[in-house]
């Protein structure tokens, strides 16, 4: 190339860089104009707890916006996930007929609170006159949760029902792991210290323009950048590829035994929901990747190892797993775009599914208890 044409290549590129820079502030404008605005990135969502862990903080409205859409976080006084008007809020020192336990999925990661499993099924309940709430928050273990659910009831007061783990594979393989993470000043979570100047100018410039998450979801909507085999040693240790199902097993009957004895000395019952990954319902790829590094998978592993613990210790379990089956039938995409977690029409599907158990689970509950107060009374 002669060094005339690559001084005409330099200056076009000059050109198209100066138009492009130019014509951000001029998209902001005419996004705020139509409405959108910067997105809060769940800004002091997070308060330390625990032994270097985590929970939400009290009284906090947030939101964010993801590939999949725009939503938000509202928690109550103790920093449970809540509806934007708390009618669904507990207090210290209240009672709760219901309270979920779990981890992400539970807590309804890319969803607004109302269109969450948890959430889904709180708000069918209440129209029952049952109060349900929802300790569950992303990230955390099943020890994370129980350390949590003990200090909800000896430090603020709660009493609890029913306690409803909502088990993922992930809190099926790492029963006996401990989450911890950094909370920043701004209130989220940093997990690598080594980048978080990083972090923070990410969130800077998402906080502060409108362009950033429509550039961000125009390049990943183009494949750019996405890079979904990342996951796949991580999914195989899920079913298969990590220790032997039966040190998983031992270590998961180890957990649901601190559970119920937790539970029982409040005189609460425990249930258990199985909420799997939807690669489960469509496992081939996730197979043909495990041939290729030589382990063996299988879909059922989570759940044949949870039910199992569970019948050891009589906890009953709802199985979710028919339910993802039936809108994969369907053709519905099941999670979110670009996450594992469930999408909205999923996490509906799922929390009628519970609510459908639950509401006869207590109804046959309540039945029995009088029946054993009317006996009691003819015996006086």
């Amino acid at each position: 190339m002669s060094i005339s044409k690559l001084t005409t290549c330099k200056q076009q590129l000059a050109i198209f860089v100066v138009v492009w820079v130019l014509s951000i502030p001029v998209a902001e404008g005419m996004f705020r104009l139509v409405g959108d605005r910067p997105s809060a990135s769940l800004g002091g969502l997070f308060v330390p707890f625990g032994d270097g862990s985590y929970k939400m903080a009290p009284s906090i409205d947030t939101e964010d916006a993801w590939s999949a859409g725009r939503f938000t976080v509202h928690t109550d006084q103790l920093g449970l996930r809540c509806d934007e008007a708390r009618r669904l809020a507990v207090k210290p020192g209240g009672h709760v007929d219901v309270l979920f336990l779990g981890d992400s999925q539970g807590y309804g990661n890319g969803v607004s609170f109302e269109e969450s499993v948890a959430g889904g099924v709180a708000e069918l309940a209440f129209q029952a006159g049952i109060h349900c709430a929802n300790a569950s928050v992303g990230g955390h273990s099943a020890r994370n949760q129980l350390e949590l659910a003990r200090w909800l009831h000896d430090t603020e007061g709660i009493a609890v029902s029913n306690y409803v783990l909502l088990v993922t594979p992930l809190m099926v393989q790492y029963a006996d792991s401990y989450s911890r993470a950094s909370v920043g000043e701004d209130g989220r979570l940093y997990d690598d210290p080594h980048n978080i100047i990083r972090a923070r100018v990410r969130i800077w410039i998402k906080t502060h323009c409108v362009v950033y998450d429509r550039v961000r979801d125009a390049i990943r909507n183009l494949g750019i950048g996405v890079r979904p085999s990342d996951d796949v040693p991580s999914v195989l240790r899920l079913y298969g590829a990590g220790d032997p199902e039966s040190i998983v097993r031992d270590k998961y009957v180890a957990l649901l035994k601190q559970l119920k004895s937790f539970a029982e000395q409040q005189r609460a019952n425990v249930r258990l929901v199985y909420l799997p990954l939807t690669v489960e319902v469509d496992f081939a790829a996730m197979r043909d990747a495990a041939v290729k590094r030589g382990v063996a998978v299988d879909p059922s592993l989570p759940y044949r190892i949870c039910s199992a613990a569970a019948a050891e210790l009589n906890i009953p379990v709802t199985d979710l797993r028919p339910v993802v089956e039936q809108l994969h039938a369907r053709g519905d995409p099941l999670r979110l775009k670009g996450d594992f977690h469930y999408d909205r029409d999923l996490s509906r599907a799922c929390a009628a599914s519970i609510w459908n158990d639950l509401k006869n689970e207590l109804h046959n509950r309540g039945a029995a208890e009088s029946d054993q107060q009317g006996v009691t009374k003819m015996s006086l």
